[in-house]
């Protein structure tokens, strides 16, 4: 989706306090001296009430990845990058986009000075305008449930969680539209099952896998109403072993056990289902 002007939301900027922090000015326009600066870089607590700085805006301590970025809040208080993939990427969290209606246009800037490859989340209020281009207006059924967006630029994934029965489920750009994200979340409604796969493949076997079923290039095609997570995976030049675990609604449990052995198709594999506590 082009990123053009959706409302009137003042893009957050962006501090590079490592490489530009003369850029960080008072309201006056008159610079900041050293010692203050490096005083509020040392101890990172709230903006001064007459630094020129916005709720929402992005202060940036990093030297390579973006693990040293801070929010500013409404407070003026500062929010540390909460990094969701707890690998040292960035978040953009609800905390400074759930009263905007169009995330990737507010940062923007930020996005393109960070880069997209090194944000994992950008966490979204339902009615976003990204949101509604490119899926479809969110149903009152599910925005009065609670339920949290987040998108993934860089696999370009719409993350759909439902905290309080702890479903989450991905959404392809591109692929999918919000009939497919409803028809999941009537299911995730309802009684719930899970099941595992365990699979060891090697010699033959493992051949068969790789090279002529070509299964290590697919995607399972599973019921929409059921979501997949891997488990423990090994994997070598001649050999695969792992499992998968997949969670849906149970009134669909043995469509999605049967598309797994039409999968697999003559591979040997174990399924297990699993059994809530």
């Amino acid at each position: 989706m082009a990123l053009t002007s959706i409302n009137n939301e003042q893009p957050a900027r962006y501090f590079d306090l490592v490489n530009k922090p003369e850029t960080l000015k008072r309201e006056n326009g008159l610079s900041i001296d050293d010692s203050t600066l490096k005083n509020f870089s040392e101890n990172r607590t709230s903006i001064p009430a007459d630094w020129d700085v916005s709720f929402g805006d992005v202060l940036n301590w990093s030297k390579d990845r973006p693990t040293e970025v801070y929010f500013v809040l409404e407070d003026r208080t500062l929010l540390k990058n909460p990094d969701r993939s707890g690998s040292g990427y960035l978040t953009i969290p609800f905390n400074v986009t759930r009263n905007i209606r169009n995330a990737l246009l507010k940062y923007q800037h930020v996005i393109e000075r960070i880069g997209k490859n090194n944000i994992s989340t950008i966490e979204m209020h339902p009615e976003d305008i990204f949101i509604k281009e490119n899926w479809g207006e969110v149903p009152h059924e599910i925005l009065s449930s609670n339920v949290q967006f987040s998108y993934d630029p860089t696999e370009e994934f719409l993350y759909v969680n439902l905290p309080h029965i702890s479903k989450s489920k991905a959404f392809k750009l591109g692929s999918t539209t919000m009939n497919n994200i409803q028809i999941w979340f009537t299911g995730a409604m309802e009684d719930q099952a899970s099941f595992r796969i365990k699979y060891n493949f090697s010699g033959s076997q493992f051949h068969k896998y790789h090279d002529i079923y070509k299964l290590h290039n697919l995607n399972f095609s599973l019921p929409q109403t059921w979501s997949v997570e891997p488990g423990t995976t090994d994997i070598g030049h001649d050999h695969c072993n792992g499992e998968w675990i997949f969670h849906g609604d149970r009134k669909h449990l043995n469509e999605a056990k049967k598309s797994i052995h039409d999968f697999y198709k003559d591979l040997p594999i174990t399924i297990e289902d699993i059994h809530e506590k």
